[in-house]
């Protein structure tokens, strides 16, 4: 009997603050950024199994483009 098997890798989004401010390099405005924290994620039958490569992004709100972030744009929880 043959079952198929599936598996996805993906990213995850999770938001951690909104408003902070920075100059985007794509379309040079000073508009407030999300911050953004992102996770490479591995799934079984869509179900997370394991989770790596955490890192935090900023995330311009005029054009979209994301950057990484610096460590003190992180907010200490």
């Amino acid at each position: 009997m043959f079952l198929p098997l599936i598996v996805t890798v993906n990213d995850k989004r999770r938001p951690l603050a909104h408003g902070v401010r920075h100059r985007c390099p794509v379309c040079a405005m000073e508009t407030p950024h999300h911050l953004v924290e992102v996770r490479r994620q591995l799934a079984l039958f869509f179900v997370p199994v394991w989770r790596w490569n955490k890192r935090p992004i900023l995330v311009c709100n005029v054009c979209g483009n994301a950057q990484p972030a610096s460590p003190e744009d992180v907010p200490p929880l």
